[in-house]
């Protein structure tokens, strides 16, 4: 049985529904793959729990508890070190084969990463901000051996494996396409229904299907994101201006409260509403769709055969040499912090596969 330290950076959604699956887990974990994953510290963003020899399944479990009550991970509430210091408390614990897991959406942790790295130790990502930031500072994770990060972009599809496979087998990327945002394709099923943008845009909110700040989704800054990825494992040394985004809100709604833009919101409904009608007319229904080629790329609404099975998946295609003339496609529900989670505990299990 080879026992593997891990160390959990966010005990949010993703982060919770991980524990759960580890703890669930152990024994088809232990009886297909020969692993025990020894949680010896996690985070979140105030407190930490450690122990160097493994935190009990009823720590962890406690802990998840804790944050669907709005509480620390640490009932101490004593304050957590650094992710430097977290670091460097595990290497002097002697933690070898250290995997260290980022669910977080925290900026700033490429210096921190590359240490980890440096160190010889392994880290598996959700948070797709270190991969998506300036090039110079992200092209050291790309490629690396000891870096995985599945569920940053189809939340847990196998899209990064099968762009990886793509690119073993040496077969050119030519075009990526694919609605990327399940919050966007939500409020555009609504659109389809009649009901102002203002009130999907409430309704996705109300769901728990938005961030905190719908704009968060609404900008198309997340999707940027997801498909400036892809476009970079292609090849293509993006950058955030090499990519048109298209935001579904106005800048004079930039910086107005949360409760301020919900109620200003409607003045966006007529101008949509005219979009809406024009693609129904012609057939058509308006979704969320990224597309890049050639190391450009476009990201907002697109008018879609009405119907077509893209209009209602949320999917990824590539068109590629081998993949030309029909693109191979993704698609299915890709979203949701189960299915996020179960892709980061894959990433997990295939690097200590490969060690």
């Amino acid at each position: 049985m080879k026992e593997v330290p891990v160390i959990l950076f966010g005990v949010g959604g993703v982060g919770s529904a991980l524990l759960r699956q580890i703890v669930n887990g152990r024994s088809p974990l232990a009886t297909r793959n020969q692993i025990q994953f020894n949680i010896v510290a996690i985070t979140d963003s105030k407190t930490m729990l450690w122990d160097k020899a493994g935190l009990s399944d009823e720590q962890l479990l406690a802990a998840v508890d804790a944050k669907t009550q709005g509480l620390p991970v640490d009932p101490a509430r004593q304050a957590r070190p650094s992710e430097a210091k977290i670091v460097q408390k595990v290497a002097e614990a002697n933690l070898d084969s250290a995997i260290f897991v980022d669910v977080t959406a925290a900026d700033g942790l490429e210096p921190v990463l590359m240490q980890v790295l440096n160190r010889g130790y392994s880290v598996v990502l959700a948070n797709k901000k270190p991969l998506a930031g300036a090039w110079e500072t992200a092209v050291p994770f790309y490629n690396h051996p000891r870096l995985r990060h599945e569920s940053t972009v189809g939340g847990g599809q196998p899209v990064i494996a099968t762009l990886r496979y793509l690119l073993d087998v040496n077969d050119p990327i030519y075009q990526i396409e694919g609605q990327l945002s399940g919050t966007l394709g939500f409020i555009c099923t609504q659109l389809d229904a009649g009901m102002p943008l203002s009130q999907a845009i409430a309704e996705a909110k109300a769901k728990g299907f938005t961030e905190p700040d719908p704009r968060e989704d609404l900008g198309g800054k997340d999707v940027m994101r997801k498909v400036m990825i892809l476009g970079r494992m292609a090849g293509w040394p993006l950058e955030a201006s090499d990519i048109e985004v298209e935001s579904l809100y106005t800048p004079d709604l930039a910086n107005l409260s949360v409760p301020d833009f919900l109620g200003a919101a409607s003045q966006l409904d007529a101008a949509m509403k005219e979009r809406v009608d024009e693609a129904c007319v012609n057939g058509q229904v308006l979704r969320y769709v990224a597309e890049l080629s050639e190391g450009r790329g476009t990201v907002g609404l697109k008018p879609i055969p009405a119907g077509s099975p893209l209009a209602n998946m949320k999917y990824i295609s590539f068109r590629t040499g081998f993949y030309n003339d029909e693109p191979l496609l993704i698609g299915g529900k890709g979203a949701g912090v189960e299915m996020t989670a179960a892709g980061v505990l894959g990433d997990m299990i295939g690097l200590v596969r490969e060690q």
